[in-house]
């Protein structure tokens, strides 16, 4: 019996929404593992900052919008003030949290759960806009913060 291909149906959509709607500002990047993950990688400028985002669709119920806010941040000097003003941040955010990788990086996730049918590409749209309002009112301070 010759194997099934799946297909990532969340991340057709998306394809079909980012088309339509002219936001030609995404690559598409198939990663060919158990999970079909497509990933829409771009960038938002932020305070005169060119930082990488990517929109993460498999065939979980979850879609992902990751913002890599900046690398190396996280020092051991700084690391118990940071990760307590993070925490904070995250208690005041429904929709995303930050995260401090091993290597000190921080990203910014939103966690977006949805079945195939129920995949509404207008609220990934909606909350990237929120995470792009939000960052553009807190980046400096998470810099300052990051560097004090």
């Amino acid at each position: 019996m010759a194997e099934e291909k799946r297909v990532n149906l969340k991340a057709k959509k998306f394809e079909a929404y980012i088309q339509k709607n002219n936001m030609n500002f995404f690559n598409k990047n198939e990663v060919h593992d158990e999970a079909d993950t497509v990933v829409f990688q771009s960038n938002i400028k932020v305070e005169g900052q060119t930082i990488p985002m990517g929109i993460i669709t498999d065939n979980t119920i979850y879609t992902i919008i990751r913002v890599q806010v900046g690398s190396q941040l996280v020092k051991d000097s700084n690391k118990a003030k940071f990760l307590e003003y993070l925490n904070t941040l995250n208690r005041s955010y429904k929709v995303f949290k930050y995260v401090a990788a091993d290597d000190g990086s921080i990203f910014l996730d939103c966690c977006l759960p949805s079945t195939n049918d129920s995949f509404d590409p207008e609220i990934v749209r909606v909350v990237l806009d929120v995470v792009v309002d939000h960052l553009n009112s807190e980046y400096k301070n998470i810099m300052k913060e990051a560097w004090e």
